[in-house]
């Protein structure tokens, strides 16, 4: 298990205003002076694989497949800790998941070509601990495309080009995941994506990705 820290600024400054201390509405008024807050590998998902049991379809008839994490191995970790110096329960309520697709292979009886595309439709990322479930949902702009780097008799493998994956959340959502990364103990996080490829040819094939490098931006602290 990976244990998580936030790293947060010196807040004196913060707390100071005309040399008298903030009495009132401290929370919102000192949350105000700390910046978006960067986590590298959240949930460890950096390096995960995409997998799923069905095969590609042909575009026209249906062209979304399926693809989640759920079977890639565990990697729990611990509750986030918040430094001591970020007083009055100050608390995130902006939350947002960069990452993007690093590698595919493509396995089984089918025409691998040189390159393709594919679009991600929509995208939900999943914490949970003992007693809790949070859950971003989002419907992207994402299209990269895949070049062929090697192949064997039944597999090929591809390399990724193009965007970063941004999944945002909203207030509410962003609140039910700090409950989990905050309290109940060891964490599990599952990513879950609808894409579609643009070559037809990669029908009746399956294909497999990993997660690029990820991270999540802690943001709107009060």
């Amino acid at each position: 298990m990976t244990s998580t820290r936030v790293r947060g600024p010196v807040l004196v400054s913060a707390l100071l205003l005309g040399g008298s201390v903030l009495l009132s509405g401290c929370g919102s008024v000192v949350g105000a002076f700390i910046p978006p807050q960067t986590i590298t590998n959240p949930a460890g998902l950096t390096g995960k694989t995409l997998a799923t049991s069905s095969t590609l379809v042909v575009e026209s008839v249906k062209g979304t497949v399926h693809y989640s994490t759920q079977d890639a191995p565990k990697s729990s970790f611990d509750d986030i800790k918040y430094p001591d110096n970020i007083p009055f329960g100050i608390r995130p309520h902006g939350l947002a998941i960069n990452s993007g697709l690093a590698s595919a292979t493509v396995t089984g009886a089918c025409v691998k070509p040189a390159s393709f595309t594919l679009t991600l439709k929509k995208v939900t990322v999943t914490l949970k601990d003992t007693t809790s479930t949070a859950t971003v949902t989002a419907t992207p702009s994402y299209t990269v495309t895949l070049t062929k780097t090697g192949s064997s008799l039944t597999d090929a493998t591809y390399s990724v080009s193009g965007g970063t994956l941004n999944v945002t959340a909203d207030r509410t959502a962003t609140d039910a995941a700090i409950v989990v990364l905050t309290s109940g103990g060891v964490n599990d996080a599952q990513l879950d994506a609808d894409l579609s490829a643009s070559d037809n040819g990669l029908a009746g094939c399956t294909m497999t990705m990993k997660l690029g490098e990820t991270t999540a931006v802690l943001s709107d602290f009060s």
